[in-house]
């Protein structure tokens, strides 16, 4: 956990907003969406996040969802060999961080816990936990194809009984059965594959590469002759990881028993003549994934995490000391951390919004983006929404622009190699 995530802020201050006010019928924090209907299907983990660090601070929530990650993985892994577990972990290691996605992770390792005992009684226990995960995030989804998959497969009609009561029970929360129009806004977004980075395709961080390699070099060798095998709950949770980045950590949730049958099913087809070449040629493999996860784990931690480094902290402390004569045109990803800061300065955009559409149907990114690139835009929406301040991150896409208002006559007040703040004089 090196850095804050960009949608913290907005977490804590949603959470705090519920506890004081109960759940909002629309927006709350920004001025350019205050009509739209929000649904907020991340409730229950936005009033924990708020009670934890009401408590003990980031540091507190720090440690919780770090035990939240790695109960995940004790849960699917308890019995994984040590360097299968180990690559699980380094495969975590980008995704992990006080992020909701964190219940889904935890139990869908659960949930697939659950329908692999034999027992019948554990499973009546799956409903009640779609309750619970129905209120935390989202990604309930996923544990209802999940589920619908092994009814299928397995052919039970307690399964198919306890699908259809799972999903009923999906339907106790704040919003009812309206909770499924925020997944079907986001699900049937194509565009986010494109436009957001954890909705990124075949994308693969370093720290994964070698955990997706060796399954799918494994799964090739070993599994590839069977088609019933291409249908397995492995390859499609590989299919779901390279149609979107954020799904990494389910597939390893999903995988990491089969990494560890498959690392022991080629080490038995080594040849057994010589025990001592084959002793060497298993110890080698280890080593070289030792040191591979020795980096890893090193480049992660050095330099020494630094929450903050990605936010514009001199900025916001400007704007504490001298708030904006008007609104704020802010950057993508600074939303959260401007309602966290800054609570009385609604903002612009923030990390809930890439779907959201306003009442002429346009997606408010979209039009995000084009105050950016496009003139025209920029200068009605300022006029509009009375945009006095800018602040961006310094990179390609922002230059020109931040560029071409400091022409124009707006005045920088803060200049850092990452970001900068300018108001219009």
């Amino acid at each position: 956990m090196t850095s804050i995530d960009p949608d913290f802020g907005w977490h804590l201050q949603a959470g705090r907003y519920i506890t004081a006010h109960g759940i909002p019928s629309h927006d709350i924090f920004t001025y350019t969406a205050r009509a739209f209907h929000w649904i907020d299907h991340e409730w229950g983990n936005d009033v924990i996040v708020s009670w934890l660090y009401g408590w003990g601070g980031y540091g507190l929530l720090a440690v919780v969802f770090a035990g939240l990650w790695s109960l995940a993985l004790f849960i699917v892994g308890s019995r994984a060999r040590i360097l299968v577990l180990l690559l699980a972990v380094a495969a975590m290691l980008p995704y992990a961080g006080i992020r909701p996605i964190t219940w889904t992770v935890l139990l869908l390792a659960l949930l697939l816990k659950f329908v692999s005992y034999r027992y019948t009684r554990t499973i009546w226990l799956i409903p009640l936990l779609f309750m619970v995960w129905a209120n935390l995030h989202a990604g309930f989804i996923v544990g209802l194809a999940v589920l619908a998959y092994y009814a299928a497969k397995k052919r039970q009609k307690n399964l198919a009984m306890i699908l259809a009561l799972s999903t009923l029970a999906t339907f106790v929360n704040p919003y009812g059965p309206r909770l499924y129009v925020e997944i079907a806004r986001t699900t049937f977004d194509g565009s986010l594959h494109y436009q957001i980075a954890e909705w990124a395709i075949f994308y693969v961080p370093m720290a994964v590469a070698a955990f997706v390699f060796l399954w799918g070099a494994t799964f090739w060798l070993l599994r590839r002759k069977k088609l019933s095998n291409w249908l397995d709950i492995g390859p499609i949770f590989f299919a779901a990881a390279m149609s979107a980045t954020r799904n990494i950590p389910l597939f390893v949730i999903a995988t990491i028993n089969d990494l560890d049958i498959f690392y022991e099913e080629i080490k038995d087809q080594l040849p057994k003549k010589n025990e001592f070449l084959r002793k060497i040629a298993v110890r080698l493999f280890a080593l070289g994934i030792t040191g591979w996860l020795a980096y890893v784990f090193v480049t992660s931690l050095i330099p020494w995490p630094q929450p903050y480094a990605f936010y514009p902290v001199k900025a916001v402390a400007y704007l504490q000391a001298h708030p904006c004569d008007g609104h704020i045109f802010n950057d993508y990803n600074y939303g959260g951390y401007l309602i966290w800061q800054l609570p009385s300065q609604p903002v612009y955009i923030d990390g809930r919004m890439p779907s959201w559409r306003n009442s002429s149907g346009q997606k408010y990114f979209d039009i995000y983006n084009n105050v950016i690139v496009n003139k025209a835009t920029r200068v009605n929406q300022f006029a509009t929404y009375n945009i006095r301040c800018v602040l961006l991150s310094r990179n390609g896409f922002n230059n020109q622009l931040l560029n071409n208002l400091e022409l124009s006559g707006w005045h920088v007040a803060i200049r850092t190699s990452k970001s900068e703040l300018l108001i219009e004089t």
